[in-house]
């Protein structure tokens, strides 16, 4: 049943605005604006305005978004010396193991698995694992060629960002947004999360597999496999648990994220491989998050 209530209705949801860009060639760019200007941030100020995030939880979710992060680069790099991986091979395993899709994925898997209730947590989870998404990944991406301070810049083009920086100044002066505001905010919130599975859909139909499957299955079997085993063992060190705990294994679990593709098409960086794994660990991820939602309860 979790299968069926949880899991089904995101690929449901992804296959549609899959179905949708092969139909109609649609602008997946102006879609991807709406949704990472108006829909997302609305999502993030409204679900940590209405519940208290403690700083204690804060500090521990970003602990664990460094080091988890952190640790599933230096195991892509040190497999990667073992199997002689050429440079832009090893920067393409890098980048499809330790980046997931905490946001169109992870995000709507979590409201769908435990409902508004986790909505903070996931928010927040979204924001932190979008640093490394934002930085990181440029300057793996990039290779040699890359400079810290533009991938730094990208950090503060993040309009989450803003939205959490809002609502936790709301709550630090105590002061409740007018009830139209909230309202606006809270609608603009809800469009959030179906739009971000139709824009998964959409980047998977442009998404183009070749034949590699070895390397493919390898990154895979890390992605859904050693991540959310590293997020058990990393969530028990830094004392998280109930809700928390589940929502940073499971968020956290999710398939190789889309937006590190864009990087290896511009700079060149093995886009055929990253791609690939994109669809190959988004497909097995309905075996994989299934029976992980079971072990969680």
């Amino acid at each position: 049943m979790l299968f069926v209530q949880v899991i089904l209705p995101v690929f449901l949801i992804a296959s549609a605005g899959y179905l949708f860009e092969r139909k109609t060639a649609a602008d997946l760019q102006s879609l991807t604006n709406v949704a990472l200007y108006l829909f997302a941030p609305s999502l993030v100020f409204s679900a940590l305005l209405k519940r208290t995030v403690e700083s204690d939880i804060l500090g521990r979710l970003s602990l664990f978004m460094i080091l988890y992060t952190a640790l599933l680069c230096l195991l892509a790099w040190g497999f990667s010396r073992w199997v002689r991986f050429d440079g832009d091979t090893t920067r393409a395993f890098t980048l499809t193991t330790s980046m997931m899709n905490v946001g169109n994925f992870g995000l709507p898997l979590v409201f769908f698995a435990y409902g508004d209730a986790a909505l903070n947590v996931s928010a927040l989870l979204v924001v932190l694992f979008s640093v490394p998404l934002v930085t990181l990944a440029i300057l793996i991406a990039q290779g040699q060629g890359s400079r810290l301070q533009d991938a730094l810049k990208n950090t503060l083009r993040i309009p989450i960002f803003y939205g959490v920086a809002l609502a936790l100044l709301c709550k630090l002066v105590s002061w409740q947004p007018p009830e139209f505001i909230l309202r606006a905010t809270d609608l603009l919130g809800q469009a959030a999360i179906p739009v971000m599975l139709v824009l998964l859909g959409m980047q998977l139909a442009r998404t183009k597999v070749y034949q590699n499957w070895g390397f493919f299955s390898l990154a895979t079997g890390i992605r859904l496999v050693v991540g959310p085993l590293l997020a058990i063992a990393l969530v028990t060190l830094l004392g998280l648990d109930g809700l928390t705990r589940k929502v940073a294994i499971l968020q956290t679990s999710t398939p190789s994220a889309v937006l590190p593709l864009l990087y290896c098409i511009r700079s060149g960086t093995r886009p055929d491989l990253v791609s690939g794994t994109i669809l190959l660990s988004t497909i097995c991820s309905a075996l994989t998050l299934t029976a992980l939602l079971y072990w969680l309860g």
